[in-house]
């Protein structure tokens, strides 16, 4: 009879560290020496060191409560020592020792590869523009509208490829997927440079852009599957940037090429240019075939240890679908993701026209600035670009949300054309609204990265989604330029300016949509991945938890060996 009274009291006790102590997110987990405890009531109990008293009551109740007629399960609990972390590892990953080994690996090879393979796609597409003026035109005899229709043909197959393209991720390694396009692309480019006739340019880059339109989409959709929402936009944010170094540099390459090469071999200069681009992009090629890993799931990178493996699949979780099967279309098409997000990024696309088309160095040629001004001061552009990328994206890391820094972005876009659209007197109001609209280069980083965020739940509708959003505004940025941003408006695109601020304006209520949708998509448990093993059915059914919300998947504690 003692025994039953103490048993009681001991678990009662047990009952009050359960309410105080349970973790139920992988989030919440901020112990230094967590203890893993199993068994009571089917929860899993995580207590860091100054918690070590509860443990008394609990091995108490298990043990006096054993026996033939024991209506409490066994508990069972190990001590994980922590992992001492490098000062540099804690400065640049965190103090979590297993993320920060894993990050560091991650960031020194898919991150490198996607970024060189970006810089190296914004060298290739200005090496087309370089070689027009540089003889290619008189070469091969361009008439008419020929360069037009070589842009034109390039973008609508680039823009038709790349939901096909991270689809195909979705069921094909992706090292396979991302090497085959790369080396193809490459050939392609090789093959440009021996070309005699106009035509046959225009098929050869039509088919370069089917090949290339996984470049960009696919980037995204890789690191969105390996990275949490804490690390992802900052990734995002270096990947995008190494397209705005291609775009700042790529005339200064070629222009030395030029120098360099012409006449070189008996082959003019524009010859050379893509010679040289088709070269020095199979490195990347033979980089990315022994870096690119498979998913998490498949747990196969070799460069990561069984452990890292295992600590990568399961910190992301698993997507609550994950199949092709029926209902792909009927998930996908009647998701406000699918809709809004691509909508959204449409909008910031017909926005930022006034920093593409020459705007800005042909209101520079109307105010008297010389020819090396023109070409140099644009170029602080991607120099805002590239500090106002990095600084949005790591605030939303940071504070683990998108939609406060958006939201700037949308009244940026507004200040900024309003500025233009007043046409001041003073050149440095100009400059100052040029500049400040170059920070809204960010969201090809933060937006994607939100869009991870909001679709990490279903595989398929962040695939499909990853490739339409940048192919739905193609649709539109094609023929805008030629409405609102003719070369007969220079130097004055007040059309222009009028039409971005009001697309800009649109940006600020979807931005409002979608937090909204998203956190209703949280308070619901509709959104987000599910911690590895739980299933689906079994949380519809769970119950509201003592927080008063919808209660979240157990996760399991990941099995750690006692030898560290």
């Amino acid at each position: 009879m003692i025994c039953n009274y103490t048993a009681l009291i001991a678990c009662c006790v047990s009952s009050i560290a359960k309410h105080f102590f349970t973790v139920s997110t992988r989030e919440s987990l901020h112990c230094n020496v967590p203890i893993n405890v199993k068994g009571v009531g089917d929860d899993i109990y995580l207590f860091s060191q100054p918690s070590l008293f509860w443990m008394i009551p609990l091995m108490v109740s298990n043990f006096l409560s054993s026996g033939p007629h024991n209506r409490y399960k066994p508990v069972y609990y190990q001590s994980v020592m922590p992992k001492q972390t490098s000062p540099i590892k804690r400065l640049f990953w965190g103090g979590n020792s297993e993320d920060a080994d894993l990050l560091m690996k991650l960031d020194t090879t898919i991150l490198p590869y996607f970024s060189i393979i970006w810089f190296l796609f914004g060298l290739n597409r200005a090496s087309y523009s370089s070689a027009y003026i540089s003889g290619m035109k008189d070469d091969l005899q361009f008439k008419g509208k020929d360069f037009n229709y070589l842009n034109t043909t390039y973008l609508v197959v680039y823009a038709v490829c790349q939901m096909p393209g991270v689809a195909l991720l979705t069921v094909a390694a992706p090292k396979y997927v991302f090497v085959v396009a790369n080396v193809t692309w490459s050939v392609l480019t090789l093959i440009t440079f021996k070309t005699q006739h106009v035509w046959q340019v225009i098929l050869l880059n039509a088919f370069e852009g089917g090949f290339s339109a996984i470049a960009y989409v696919g980037a995204h959709f890789i690191l969105g599957s390996w990275y949490e929402k804490k690390e992802l936009a900052i990734r995002a944010a270096i990947f995008c940037n190494f397209g705005h170094i291609g775009s700042m540099s790529g005339g200064w390459i070629q222009a030395g090429l030029l120098k360099t090469l012409d006449g070189k071999g008996r082959l003019p200069a524009w010859r050379w240019i893509f010679l040289i681009v088709s070269i020095i992009t199979i490195p990347s090629a033979i980089f990315g075939w022994v870096f690119i890993p498979n998913m998490p799931d498949k747990q196969d990178a070799w460069y990561l240890s069984p452990r890292e493996r295992e600590h990568a699949y399961k910190r992301l979780g698993e997507p609550r679908k994950y199949t092709w099967d029926r209902t792909v279309f009927r998930r996908v098409l009647l998701s406000w993701q699918f809709w809004l997000l691509p909508f959204m990024f449409m909008l910031y696309s017909l926005s930022i026209q006034m920093e593409l088309n020459n705007v800005f160095p042909l209101w520079m040629a109307s105010r008297g600035y010389s020819v090396v001004q023109q070409n140099n001061y644009p170029t602080g552009l991607y120099g805002m670009a590239i500090v106002a990328t990095a600084l949005y994206s790591a605030i939303s890391d940071k504070i683990q949300s998108r939609w406060q820094c958006s939201l700037l972005i949308g009244f940026t876009f507004v200040v900024g054309s309003a500025i233009l659209i007043a046409n001041p007197a003073k050149d440095a109001a100009h400059f100052f609204a040029f500049y400040l609209l170059g920070t809204t280069y960010a969201p090809q980083a933060l937006w994607y990265a939100w869009m991870a965020d909001v679709t990490a739940h279903d595989y398929q509708l962040r695939a499909i989604t990853t490739g339409f959003m940048n192919s739905f505004d193609f649709a539109f940025v094609t023929w805008w330029p030629l409405i609102f941003y003719p070369v007969t408006d220079a130097p004055n695109y007040r059309k222009g300016y009028i039409a971005s601020i009001v697309t800009g304006s649109f940006i600020i209520p979807l931005v409002v949509i979608v937090a909204y949708l998203e956190k209703r998509g949280h308070v619901k448990n509709q959104l987000g991945r599910l911690a590895v093993g739980v299933d689906q059915d079994v949380l519809d059914e769970s119950q509201p938890s003592h927080h008063g919300g919808p209660s979240e998947a157990r996760i399991e504690a990941l099995h750690v060996s006692d030898k560290l």
